[in-house]
């Protein structure tokens, strides 16, 4: 089935094509110096946070504690100069599983003082609410009310925005509430502040990932250089292996991932790895001094520049690559299943193989694990499964693995077991042909990873590995060769699950739980669900192929038979047959 010589040419000029592409990588941006250095006082953001923990140590949303501790941030902006009166709040309700929860932004707005257009502002936002049970996150509110006021007292161009935004542990509810509803004058980008000093050292954290496929790369090698000039030191995920899966199968709990969904760049200063709030140290004034002058000075820098767009650039060896032409490399990536798919299929075609036949015959692999996924979501609508937090994946506190919901998956699998088992029958009264299934799903997986390129390209990084060895498996001849792309077709669910464990402040078999849970809710969308869906299904269909035609016996060279062996005649000899 596989013609291997085909194959390696398109192998190599893809990786011609490739290397060509590593030439365009750029230097970023880290944005001009500002015109003078920060000089935040960290004992006075110190005493500000002191006082919140004192009011209300935790917060989870829409509770007592979490309104208490609106109306004291709305008192203190309040006293920031020039805010008496234009403190504004906004009432929203967010649905959280079964629940619905009422929560409250509360903002300010300090004009800027430049001459000439209007200029697009820049949001400073302080997550308010905590998870239930957790007494941290109050140093993100008292660096948000520092900065507003040294901004009041200085001169600046753009308007900035402090916002305290309810609801980040409700799928980032408030964050994009506020994004939806303000439009007084546009905006330029998004400083998040997470929890920036509850930890001790110099350290400070850089989230840039977005919950689509995109992230803020320029903005976040500003924040780097802000940071370092504060006297901190810089941390962000920079492998090109974590960029990839994080923006293949976005996963954030930051609110900066809402402003990135909504069109405006963002990063988060934190003290911690992306991650869920979780109880930290204790501030300290020295600790606060750095984060609050670090966060003012990446204000000041944007204050007098444009922010980088988000988009799905990625940065190679501290280098970026464009995101057109790292959609062109995924491409190329392609081309081999691609040229393959048509020469194999034109070779089917004029063999007569029925190629419809396959294609219902694929369509059948997929229906077991479409009843299983109904039959989730149907439980997740009854109950027993953790429904959504604001129609976005719930924090890992909310979709916990218990009693009912090892019932549901019980009911689920059983149900597509019992599904694969009428299908199994009813195809065995109308057999279809290996050839023209095989041939049918490697069609159909071609059309796959062509959409998926349009719609989301770097979910092409979990599918292209398994593309690329079903296909190379119809020619093997090995045991071990289908047990080495076996390996090569699992590795990056394996290491998606890695990262996810890693982000979840967890263990492995939770990640599992946590990728199957939520993408049973509807958590992470339709489509991408679709997709991977009718991916296996063709998957499924060519392991099939291979498990019946045995090892080797899809090479496009066919084996030279030996010639029979004859005793050579003596001189004078009669041959019997003479």
């Amino acid at each position: 089935m596989l013609n291997a010589r085909l194959y390696r040419t398109c192998w190599l000029v893809a990786g011609v094509a490739l290397v060509v592409a590593l030439l365009t990588l750029e230097t970023p941006d880290r944005g001009p110096e500002p015109a003078l250095p920060s000089t935040i006082d960290g004992q006075l953001a110190l005493d500000l946070n002191g006082q919140l923990a004192g009011i209300a140590p935790e917060r989870p949303p829409g509770s007592a504690p979490d309104l208490a501790a609106a109306r004291w941030v709305q008192d203190q902006l309040s006293q920031v100069p020039g805010g008496a009166g234009r403190v504004q709040t906004q009432d929203l309700e967010a649905r959280s599983g079964r629940e619905t929860v009422r929560l409250q932004n509360v903002y300010l707005v300090v004009p800027g003082r430049g001459t000439g257009r209007a200029r697009a502002g820049i949001v400073v936002v302080a997550p308010r609410d905590t998870p239930s049970g957790v007494s941290a996150g109050t140093s993100s509110t008292a660096v948000l009310l520092r900065m507003a006021q040294v901004s009041a007292t200085t001169r600046h161009q753009r308007p900035h925005l402090f916002v305290s935004v309810d609801g980040s542990t409700v799928g980032n509810a408030g964050m994009r509430w506020f994004l939806s509803r303000f439009s007084a004058f546009p905006l330029s980008a998004a400083i998040v502040l997470d929890a920036p000093g509850e930890t001790t050292g110099d350290r400070v954290h850089i989230w840039d990932a977005g919950r689509t496929d995109r992230h803020a790369l320029g903005l976040a090698a500003m924040a780097e250089a802000s940071i370092e000039r504060a006297g901190g030191r810089a941390s962000a995920t920079r492998s090109l292996t974590g960029q990839l899966l994080r923006l293949g199968v976005p996963q954030t709990f930051g609110d900066q991932g809402a402003a990135i969904a909504a069109g405006l760049p963002a990063v988060t200063l934190s003290g911690r790895s992306e991650s869920p709030l979780r109880p930290g140290r204790p501030p300290t004034a020295e600790r606060m001094e750095l984060v609050s002058n670090a966060a003012n000075d990446l204000l000041n820098v944007l204050d007098q520049t444009t922010a980088p767009a988000a988009d799905g650039s990625l940065l190679v060896a501290d280098r970026t690559l464009r995101p057109t032409i790292a959609r062109l490399a995924l491409l190329l990536l392609i081309l081999p299943v691609l040229v393959l798919t048509l020469d194999i299929v034109a070779r089917q075609r004029r063999a007569r193989v029925p190629l419809v036949d396959g294609l219902r015959a694929v369509g059948r692999r997929s229906l077991p694990i479409v009843a299983g996924l109904v039959t989730a979501h149907l439980l997740v609508l009854g109950g027993l499964l953790p429904g959504t937090a604001a129609g976005s994946p719930p924090i890992p506190a909310q979709a916990r693995f218990g009693a009912l919901a090892g019932l549901a998956v019980v009911i689920s699998l059983g149900a597509a077991v019992l599904t694969w088992v009428v299908v199994r029958r009813r195809a065995a009264r109308r057999p279809t042909a290996p050839a023209a299934e095989g041939t049918a799903a490697l069609a159909a997986l071609a059309v796959l990873l062509l959409v998926m390129w349009v719609l989301s390209p770097y979910a092409l990084v979990l599918a292209l590995p398994a593309a690329h060895a079903a296909l190379l498996a119809t020619a093997a001849r090995r045991p071990w060769h289908l047990a080495g792309l076996a390996f090569v077709a699992v590795l990056p669910v394996l290491a998606l699950i890695v990262s996810m464990a890693g982000l979840l402040d967890t263990g492995t078999p939770f990640a599992v739980w946590y990728l199957a849970e939520t993408a049973a809710t509807g958590a992470r969308g339709a489509t991408g669900l679709v997709l991977g869906v009718l991916v296996v299904a063709c998957i499924w269909s060519l392991c099939v192929l291979v498990a019946k035609r045995g090892l080797g016996g899809g090479s496009s060279r066919p084996r030279r038979p030996r010639p029979a062996f004859t005793r050579p005649r003596r001189p004078g000899a009669v041959h019997p047959h003479d």
